[in-house]
């Protein structure tokens, strides 16, 4: 995982279009499907804080932690001291106490690339998650990987970014490398680039990591429909109990 995405982090909430409210509203209902009320919860690579900030608008006490302290230093702006962050890898992750509840939004896992290091994150979530809490994250999926991303380029205009994606696909590790222009007020473009890479892992890789930390799969929703996955799913989300 990225331990710091520099100027990526001072354009990334122009980049990434997602209505945040609703993300927090489907996963806290999945909650109350299970009849679980989240009161301390951790938002594991929150990143700078978009979705930490629904989470505390919907009065929960949160701990927000992320590998990158320019993401962070975006997030307390953004916070304003309303609730606790604290720059850790998720393979690291130390916590003053337990939790009842973990979030990881925006296929984060993916990110990281090293299999015993996948492995160490989720045994550190679970270790500060109480009995009974529950675990939900979402992931990219292996068919986004080999079939969407692959080798392909993409191009899109937002605002006053311009950004060229370029994907290289080497087994289920898709390497990508994105160029940004960057239009300021005097309409002069300043451009930089960020690499980094994602990794995805099956279904089984991810449940048999799981059950050896006690967590038990409740339901996987695909993350775009409120269904079960199948077989054409590019993001699922995973509702996990601990034991």
């Amino acid at each position: 995982m990225n331990e710091s995405y520099n100027d990526f982090s001072y354009v990334y909430d122009d980049l990434i279009d997602v209505d945040y409210k609703a993300l927090c509203e489907r996963l806290l209902n999945l909650c109350k499907k299970y009849s679980h009320k989240p009161n301390l919860v951790l938002d594991a690579a929150c990143g700078t804080g978009n979705f930490t900030k629904q989470l505390v608008e919907n009065g929960l006490d949160v701990i927000g932690v992320d590998a990158s302290e320019d993401m962070l230093s975006i997030a307390r702006e953004k916070l304003q001291n309303s609730c606790t962050l604290i720059c850790q890898r998720l393979e690291e992750l130390d916590l003053y106490g337990t939790i009842d509840t973990v979030f990881c939004t925006l296929d984060s896992l993916n990110h990281i690339t090293d299999f015993e290091n996948f492995k160490k994150a989720i045994g550190r979530m679970a270790l500060f998650l109480e009995p009974g809490g529950l675990m939900l994250f979402d992931v990219n999926t292996v068919y986004k990987h080999k079939e969407i991303l692959k080798n392909n380029t993409f191009i899109e205009e937002k605002d006053n970014i311009y950004m060229v994606w370029q994907n290289s696909l080497c087994e289920n590790t898709v390497n990508i490398n994105i160029d940004f222009f960057v239009k300021d007020e005097n309409n002069n473009y300043s451009r930089f680039c960020e690499n980094f890479d994602e990794r995805a892992y099956s279904e089984k890789e991810i449940e048999n990591v799981l059950n050896s930390f006690g967590l038990e799969v409740l339901e996987k929703q695909d993350f775009f429909k409120t269904q079960a996955p199948n077989e054409f799913s590019e993001k699922i989300i995973y509702i996990i109990k601990k034991r």
